[in-house]
């Protein structure tokens, strides 16, 4: 005879909605424990503050290279350790090119802009007074009091700067120190990467329970499946999106042209918002040059937005998360509070990492707890009598 269900199994144990409310009691008692203690995690931030950014630099680099690698080994045969060792040698020369060639030229251009930015920020104000003197929707008193606020903005943040510099030499020189730290052992670890990458997800899964090691392999390998894919798409259209602006800027003979493309690659890197906002330094450049400059801007980005549109993104197929936008809108709107611009580049990724893990983690649940289960049909029921046609 089976025992009866008593009302507590009823009600709790065996309800989806109690269980559930449970288990966020428990995660939410857990994110206040851990506020509580948060002193006992700041050596290991602080160890993570120094190790992290180069394996995070080796991370990107791996992924744009590693493609190279493989096809090298697969296509020309070449012993993996050789094709590593010609794709550092072709690195090193277009560094070697980018110190001794570009990088003086985009200084320079930078340096003209510093110089020239009160004409500039002069010129624009000019204009703005002329376009609001042909409309009533701005007054010129609250005209004058925004550029003062804007003004004042500014030169209150150079102040601040300013006096605060003597203060602020050692974190400059731990800004230095580990610009330097990470520079240098980025490329021993990308070295070490491309060589072993392959085992480390075999020899990480010992350390697992042996049920629990085919299933974290899975979601290893799609975790680097699919930000592999990711940093590989973006940074390749960021990259293309650079050079294309750069030349396109050149042709027409916009100034700064070198700066103006180097900022629009990395802003491509914000979905939805980056391309809107790389056009706006362009855009005020040409204005402040002449209308014919102004139209030649706007077709240099028609041009690129049907390059980038129809041939690169199609191109490079990886770069898609199967994400909806009001996520994305989300994710980049949080990460950017959260963390700024880095948080900004880095917040789809590691959203679809977190994304990737708690689908793995409530499929687990799901079969181990049997919530989820469909319910099985009574036996007892009696089946309905077909009835005959006359």
């Amino acid at each position: 005879m089976e025992k009866q269900k008593t009302w507590f199994y009823r009600r709790f144990l065996n309800n989806k909605f109690a269980v559930v409310m449970f288990d966020l009691i428990l995660v939410l008692l857990a994110i206040l424990l851990f506020t509580k203690i948060a002193w006992v995690f700041e050596p290991v931030v602080t160890f993570l503050g120094v190790v992290a950014p180069p394996f995070l630099l080796a991370g990107i680099l791996f992924y744009l290279t590693v493609p190279i690698i493989n096809w090298m080994e697969a296509k020309l045969n070449f012993k993996r350790g050789l094709a590593i060792l010609l794709l550092f040698i072709v690195l090193i020369g277009l560094l070697a090119w980018g110190i001794f060639k570009f990088v003086p030229a985009v200084q320079q251009q930078a340096t003209s802009i510093i110089q020239s930015w009160p004409t500039l920020w002069k010129q624009f104000t000019d204009w703005l007074t002329e376009l609001n003197s042909k409309q009533n929707l701005i007054s010129q008193k609250d005209l004058n009091h925004i550029g003062q606020e804007i003004m004042s903005a500014f030169s209150g943040k150079q102040s601040s700067i300013l006096s605060g510099t003597v203060s602020q030499i050692q974190n400059v020189i731990g800004i230095v120190g580990n610009v330097v730290v990470t520079i240098s052992t980025a490329p021993i670890i990308l070295f070490f990467m491309l060589k072993d990458g392959d085992q480390f997800v075999p020899n990480l899964l010992p350390i697992f329970p042996t049920k629990a090691r085919a299933s974290i392999g899975d979601m290893l390998t799609e975790m680097n499946t699919k930000v592999g894919s990711y940093v590989q798409g973006q940074l390749t259209v960021a990259l293309a999106v650079a050079i294309i602006f750069m030349i396109g800027y050149s042709v027409i003979g916009l100034k700064y042209a070198l700066v103006l493309g180097l900022i629009a690659g990395p802003l491509n890197l914000i979905p939805y918002f980056g391309s809107a906002l790389a056009m706006v330094p362009s855009l005020i450049m040409g204005l402040l040059t002449s209308p014919k400059m102004l139209i030649a801007v706007i077709i240099v980005f028609f041009i690129e937005w049907l390059l980038e549109t129809q041939l690169i993104s199609p191109l490079v197929m990886g770069s898609k998360l199967e994400m909806h936008p009001i996520t994305i809108v989300v994710v980049l709107l949080t990460a950017g509070n959260l963390f700024g611009l880095l948080g900004v580049i880095l917040g789809i990724p590691g959203f679809a990492v977190i994304k990737i893990i708690v689908s793995r983690f409530f499929a687990w649940y799901q079969t181990i707890s049997g919530l989820y289960d469909d319910p099985e049909p009574d036996d007892d029921a009696t089946p309905p009598v077909p009835t005959q046609k006359d």
